[in-house]
Parts: C-alpha cells; sequence; structure tokens
C-alpha cells in the first residue's frame, strides 16, 4: 500500500514538474527571446557622500547608470540596470570647488559606503574579489572573500558599510546574515564578529567603529528617542542630548568615518564629529540633506552634482 502511495506522489511530482516547464517554456517563448537593446547612460549620477573624513573634507562617489530595454519591461517599468564606470571624488564640503582629487574605473565595481582605512573604501568585483580604492591611489585589488561558517553568503554578496578595525582588518556592518564581521585583508577570510568575552559590552551597539586604539560603540540608552551614547570598554564616555531643537526621530545613528550622523525631525541628519574620548562641541553645526551640506542657517554650503565631479589626479 505504501509503495502504492509513493508511486501516486512520484507521479503527480512529474505532472506538476512537467506544467511547471511548460509554463517556463511560454514564458520564455514570450521573453526570454526578446530583442534586448543595452543603453548606457550619458549623464553620471549626482555625488553620493560615503564618508566624511574630517572637518572639511569628505568622500563622494558616482557613476554611469546603464539599462537593459526589452519591450515587456519598458512597458512594466521594470528593466534590468545597474551602475559601471564609478569614480572617487575627495570634495571640500565647507568651501565648495572642484575636486581636490578624483578619478573613474572601467567597468564594475561595488564600492561600500563608509571607511576601510584613512581616505580608504573597501569594494568588490563581480567575481567576490575585494579590494581598496585610496584617494591618489589607483584601484588594488586583493583576493576572493571567504565566508566563514557562522556568516557564510552562500549565492551572494550583501555588505552594507564598512568601518576601520584593528590589526589593519576591516569591520562588515550588516553583512547579513551577520550583523557584524571582520575582513581579514591578508587572507580573506570573513568571521562573524561574537558579542562575547572582550567584545560583550558591544551587544546592543548601533554602531561600531575603531578610532585611534580604541573601539568605540554609539548606541540609544533607554528611550530610543532619547540621548545617544558612546561608549568604550570602559563605560559611558559622553552623551548627546536629545533637545527641542534636534529632536531625534529615534533611528539608529550611523557612522560616516570618524562622524556619526543622526536623523533629526524636518532638518535632515545632525553630523557629529566622533572622538575617542567624545563627541566634539567645537564642530560647527552641520546637516547633511539629500548628499547636500547644510550650515546652522539652514543654507546649502556644497552640493555635488554630476558635471562638478570631475578627475582631478
Amino acid at each position: 500500500m505504501e509503495n502504492k502511495m509513493n508511486k501516486f506522489g512520484l507521479k503527480r511530482l512529474l505532472v506538476v514538474l512537467a506544467v511547471a516547464f511548460a509554463c517556463v517554456c511560454m514564458w520564455g517563448c514570450g521573453l526570454l527571446d526578446e530583442e534586448v537593446t543595452h543603453e548606457v547612460h550619458e549623464k553620471r549620477h549626482s555625488g553620493l557622500v560615503i564618508a566624511i573624513l574630517d572637518d572639511s573634507l569628505a568622500l563622494e562617489t558616482n557613476g554611469r547608470g546603464w539599462t537593459d530595454h526589452t519591450e515587456n519591461c519598458d512597458y512594466w517599468e521594470n528593466c534590468d540596470g545597474g551602475t559601471i564606470n564609478q569614480g572617487l571624488f575627495l570634495v571640500n564640503y565647507r568651501n565648495k570647488q572642484k575636486p581636490l582629487w578624483g578619478d573613474t574605473i572601467d567597468g564594475v565595481i561595488t564600492i561600500i559606503g563608509g571607511l576601510a582605512a584613512d581616505s580608504t573604501v573597501l569594494f568588490y568585483d563581480k567575481k567576490g574579489n575585494f579590494g581598496f580604492w585610496k584617494v591618489g591611489k589607483n584601484i588594488d585589488i586583493r583576493k576572493k572573500m571567504k565566508w566563514k561558517d557562522g556568516c557564510k553568503l552562500e549565492h551572494r554578496y550583501v555588505v552594507v558599510r564598512t568601518r576601520p578595525w584593528k590589526e589593519g582588518n576591516v569591520l562588515l556592518k550588516d553583512a547579513d546574515p551577520c550583523p557584524y564581521a571582520v575582513l581579514d585583508t591578508l587572507t580573506g577570510y570573513v568571521n562573524k564578529l561574537e558579542f562575547k568575552n572582550e567584545y560583550a559590552w558591544l551587544e546592543g551597539c548601533d554602531d561600531i567603529t575603531y578610532i585611534d586604539g580604541e573601539t568605540v560603540c554609539v548606541k540609544r540608552l533607554g528611550d530610543v528617542m532619547g540621548a545617544i551614547s558612546m561608549l568604550t570598554s570602559d563605560g559611558v564616555v559622553d552623551s548627546l542630548e536629545n533637545t527641542k531643537e534636534r529632536d531625534f526621530l529615534g533611528y539608529s545613528p550611523v557612522l560616516y568615518g570618524n562622524f556619526m550622523i543622526t536623523q533629526v525631525y524636518k532638518k535632515g541628519k545632525l553630523i557629529t564629529k566622533v572622538k575617542k574620548d567624545g563627541f566634539d562641541a567645537n564642530y560647527p553645526e552641520t546637516w547633511l540633506r539629500d548628499n547636500s551640506f547644510i550650515d546652522s542657517t539652514g543654507s546649502t554650503i556644497s552640493y555635488y552634482p554630476s558635471e562638478d565631479l570631475i578627475v582631478t589626479k
């Protein structure tokens, strides 16, 4: 009896697979065989702020979009596309001028937001190789990322932001499925950062980085709409209080190099300078809104559209 049921189940499975195969074939006849027109956009997109380096300098990136057009995808407005010919630019956000340095590359890489080291960003290519791009230098392609068990990506690489880390390594934030992972820049191995033993105190941090030999954490203590605190392994070092003028929205603070971005009601993103001994109260009031830098009066002090981001090696 059991054997007959197995045979019956197998027949049903074969029928389902046959129907699915026929559907795929019919879909392919209507869509997969369509003529594809590859379009590379003439204009590069405007600058995207990926890191703030100091009181006046920031790193921005841009690229040239591409789209694969077919009759079907144009109708549904869901054509495949992406970015090529990426560029990296060092800009003055206090006094707008042509980039102090800028370069572009041929081909495709994915530049990850944040800093990997001083004036250096991390990227990876289509083959899964990681590399570094330092201001004033050409891209430096290293080797494949080797994801270890517990922090292993089977088919894709998704890393949202990078942070400098100990011994010249790089901290990867939101490296799905790991909240934090450490890239060994010599071997290419990526290991999950476990919040235990010496790192147990990092549990619950909104963001983590390494500044001048000190591991630093920023987090909201207590009420998510309340103060944002900076901690080291010795405990709370400093706090940024929520006020009527600031009016934090409760979003997690995000580190852009040694600077913290905090979402504020109506005004945009408040920029706060972070040092290993606390927040810098002398940093001029500055905001970031849609990749524009804004001063305390609400005036735009710098914004870099595509035509302003030129190669200046």
